[in-house]
């Protein structure tokens, strides 16, 4: 491979088949660093593509068809243009949202008076989460400061009104408050998976002095954002990217789109989020496990699957028509005796839901507009996938064409795990410029 080095700014035109390793101290600027996030790609990608695509031009509309916690969202306000991002996770379309939405500073400060002069003074009635289990992942003082700050934040609509600014106002303190949670439990910090170690004992921070440091974090960052005269609309849909896209976005189509879909059996995102919607799940109808397990059979990618609904798969009979992936699904069908049958499907559906995805994108772009997707390989039951190049064949049958490819080697990874030969830390993450030329094979 042609390896090569940058600082901060990655160069308009790169090699086919580089991999950059991006030097770079600045991926919180503005509002990126509100929540943390599994598998999110740093702000210097969506600079880049929007730099070289939608040069000198502004109002143009990008879409994020995976905007998990808006990344590309941020950026293309901050560049003057509008924005369209569509996840199926509503917490990352609640982070997304907050994190492009212009708040008026003067109620916004009027609302964080009123609540430090409040956090001492415990309201009646306090929200209890919907779990029997609570004293397993937080410790008392954590539950009861926990509670105060959640109904305080309920409180801000009958206190200030319930207009949008205030409600927008209100989704930032739950944002915030989301962002402590995990900090403030029993639960390790950096695992994939929500678990309470035995072995490794964490202290929890204290819940009201991190909130409130944060809570002044968010207030400095939201009011730069907000300063930024280029500052153009976003909007956020809770959905599926697999289907009905047009309707999303109500024929609207896109100058640009660049995104970074799920992994082959994809971060479980709900798991790794558990402790924060025991908090505020119930936004979203997800504050129990129940709830949050019916929730994430929607998701792309996803591996939690009873055996009813792949134990008429076969590889051998259904196909995706691509000769090499074909075959490599055979592979992990024969050689995994355990969990081969599945690991099949679950890939095999994979390929099919981003193969629909593609069509139903293909119909919200423009004639010639761009689409950048970031992408990493996997390993399934010790067979290598090659997920870009296997994307990249789809796309093509869906009237796109490959423009370049090259990765970037990832650094800094929020939730850092060995998946012992099951998935493996992905070290390097393709760029596929893709553009779209409408001569559609498409399956569907």
């Amino acid at each position: 491979m042609n390896y090569q080095t940058v600082k901060e700014i990655i160069p308009e035109n790169v090699d086919f088949d580089a991999v950059l390793s991006i030097n770079t101290n600045s991926v919180t600027k503005h509002t990126h660093g509100f929540h943390k996030y599994p598998a999110k790609f740093i702000p210097h990608l969506p600079q880049w593509a929007i730099n070289k695509y939608l040069k000198n031009k502004t109002s143009k509309l990008i879409l994020d068809p995976f905007c998990g916690s808006g990344t590309t969202l941020v950026e293309s306000a901050l560049h003057g243009h509008y924005s369209t991002g569509i996840d199926i996770d509503p917490l990352s379309a609640l982070i997304s949202k907050v994190k492009t939405t212009k708040i008026d500073v003067e109620k916004l400060e009027n609302i964080v008076n009123w609540f430090k002069n409040n956090i001492n003074n415990p309201p009646q009635n306090l929200f209890i989460p919907d779990c029997i289990t609570i004293e397993h992942w937080f410790t008392k003082d954590a539950i009861n400061k926990l509670s105060v700050i959640r109904t305080l934040i309920n409180r801000i609509v009958d206190n200030f009104g319930n207009d949008v600014m205030i409600k927008d106002i209100q989704d930032l303190f739950f944002v915030c408050f989301s962002s402590i949670v995990r900090r403030v439990s029993n639960a390790d910090n950096e695992s994939q998976k929500t678990y309470v170690s035995h072995t490794k004992i964490k202290k929890p921070e204290e819940v009201f002095t991190l909130f409130l440091s944060q809570l002044d974090y968010f207030v400095e960052r939201i009011t730069l954002f907000s300063s930024n005269s280029n500052l153009k609309s976003s909007k956020i849909i809770v959905s599926s990217s697999a289907e009905s896209l047009p309707d999303l976005l109500q024929l609207e189509k896109a100058d640009l789109a660049i995104t970074s879909p799920p992994y082959i059996k994809a971060i479980d995102y709900i798991y790794n989020q558990m402790v924060e919607l025991f908090w505020i799940g119930d936004l979203f109808q997800m504050q129990t496990q129940n709830l949050q397990n019916e929730k994430k059979t929607q998701y792309i990618g996803n591996k939690q699957i009873s055996i009813k609904e792949f134990i008429n798969y076969s590889p051998f009979i259904t196909k995706l028509n691509i000769a090499m992936l074909d075959n490599k699904l055979q592979e992990v069908y024969d050689t995994d005796k355990k969990n081969g049958h599945k690991h099949s499907y679950v890939t095999f559906k994979y390929f099919l839901e981003m193969e629909k995805h593609f069509a139903e994108i293909s119909k919200c772009l423009k004639q010639n507009a761009h689409y950048i997707m970031i992408v990493g390989d996997s390993k399934v039951s010790d067979v290598y996938f090659d997920t870009a190049n296997f994307l990249t064949t789809i796309a093509e049958r869906n009237g796109f064409k490959l423009i370049n490819k090259w990765g970037y080697k990832i650094k800094n990874r929020y939730m850092r795990f060995d998946r012992k030969g099951r998935g493996g830390i992905i070290d390097i993450d393709w760029v596929l410029e893709l553009k779209f030329e409408n001569k559609a094979l498409s399956l569907f």
